[in-house]
């Protein structure tokens, strides 16, 4: 597992605390090239012409290749843990807050599959797949407030009272990773908004029926 590394300075964020607009559009740029050429097919000049930049500034902020796709990496985790925790912390029950979970993730998915298939495909062919911003921290940190949701659904009386909430949210994540795997490789069709759908209702009442106190 690659260990956490602290952000270099020509990285960092700037005062206002918003990354710089040129860096953004490389990052958004990489995760196209990515998507369509594989971390291992393209080249930093393939990233720098998809941003309309020039070849060295991709350098400027980006060591090499490998540092680009752990900030796309690191970029869309936190876009989830954000997402994850707002849910969380808002109103429903907890099947309404699973649910509102697996519609988020499945709403990236039609909005932006580009950058869904970067992280499930590029996470397993780099070499040390956690890398920084899916490091064990992170992961544990998402765990750890599904695991929140079930134990507000076990204390509501509406969740199975038995099940370990760290395991089932595990089981949780794994259920929607899995289906996210399948839609990205075309084992599960998701061919336009109406079948995405289709998939996420159907992975919700499954995951969701076995939550449900009998």
């Amino acid at each position: 597992m690659s260990r956490t590394r602290t952000p270099p300075p020509h990285a960092a964020r700037n005062a206002e605390g918003n990354e710089p607009e040129k860096r953004r559009a490389i990052l958004h740029a990489a995760v196209r090239v990515f998507a369509e050429k594989g971390y291992h097919g393209c080249r930093i000049a393939d990233v720098a012409r998809a941003a309309n930049v020039a070849y060295g500034l991709v350098y400027h902020y980006f060591r090499n290749k490998e540092e680009l796709l752990e900030s796309v990496f690191a970029e869309q985790w936190t876009i989830l843990i954000n997402a994850i925790r707002a849910i969380d912390e808002g109103p429903g029950t907890a099947a309404d807050k699973v649910a509102a979970i697996f519609g988020f993730v499945f709403d990236v998915y039609k909005a932006a599959p580009a950058a869904v298939r970067v992280l499930i495909l590029e996470v397993t062919r780099t070499p040390q797949g956690l890398r920084a911003g899916s490091t064990r921290e992170t992961f544990d940190r998402a765990v750890h407030l599904v695991a929140d949701v079930v134990r507000q659904g076990q204390q509501a009386g509406e969740l199975r009272a038995e099940l370990d909430p760290v395991i089932a949210a595990a089981g949780l994540l794994g259920a929607l990773e899995l289906a996210m795997t399948g839609m990205v490789i075309g084992i599960v069709p998701a061919g336009d908004e109406a079948a995405v759908d289709r998939v996420k209702g159907e992975v919700v009442e499954l995951v969701c029926g076995g939550l449900r106190r009998r």
